[in-house]
């Protein structure tokens, strides 16, 4: 994956992590794991999804900034 830090396909049950994430803090793991698992419940990006994100990583935003600044 060149593009994407992780993947979420929910008709198949699965998620697929970016393997340079094993070279970052482990935050940014963290962060990742919960948005895409958050994918299985809200299948886009809507409001909804940014709660249930924030509801579990409240500091979501400023990992999600820095994590975007490597790319």
């Amino acid at each position: 994956m060149k593009t994407r830090w992780g993947v979420c396909n929910y008709k198949l049950n699965k998620n697929t992590l970016n393997l340079e994430l094993i070279k970052k803090d482990t935050k940014y793991l963290d962060y990742v794991i919960i948005h895409e698992l958050a994918h299985f419940i809200y299948h886009n990006h809507n409001y909804k999804f940014w709660q249930l994100v924030e509801e579990n990583y409240p500091n979501y935003k400023k990992i999600r900034k820095e994590l975007n600044e490597y790319k």
